[in-house]
């Protein structure tokens, strides 16, 4: 295969997400979906971390971290209400979901196998 060189290359991933089991106290359950993740060239992410180490408060890291994530996840699939019915993407339901701790490193974890080239591991 030929090397393919796109100026704005998106990707979807799996993502593994480790949330506390509700019914098990102290274990964790697996949950899965597929993130499609928009991958910046090193100007951008340069750009990204310049801007980043300037802000001054923690309150102002944590919103550059979510509008960060609102602009690299453009969408993805696999993801349930509480009663099972799928959640469309959106900004909005992104930023709902990045509040969550389990959720963030899970997205972490797979954006890192994305940018240095490792296929996904089972269970991530």
């Amino acid at each position: 295969m030929k090397f393919v060189l796109v100026e704005r290359p998106t990707v979807w991933w799996p993502v593994t997400v480790r949330v506390p089991d509700p019914n098990q106290p102290g274990k964790l359950a697996v949950q899965r979906l597929k993130v499609q993740f928009v991958v910046r060239d090193r100007d951008e992410v340069l750009d990204r971390q310049e801007y980043y180490a300037a802000l001054e408060t923690e309150r102002e890291r944590i919103e550059a971290e979510t509008a960060d994530m609102a602009e690299t996840i453009c969408g993805w699939d696999g993801v349930v209400d509480g009663n099972g019915n799928p959640v469309p993407f959106s900004e909005e339901m992104l930023r709902a979901a990045w509040k969550k701790s389990w959720f963030r490193v899970g997205v972490y974890a797979a954006q890192a196998e994305v940018i240095l080239g490792k296929e996904a591991q089972t269970g991530n």
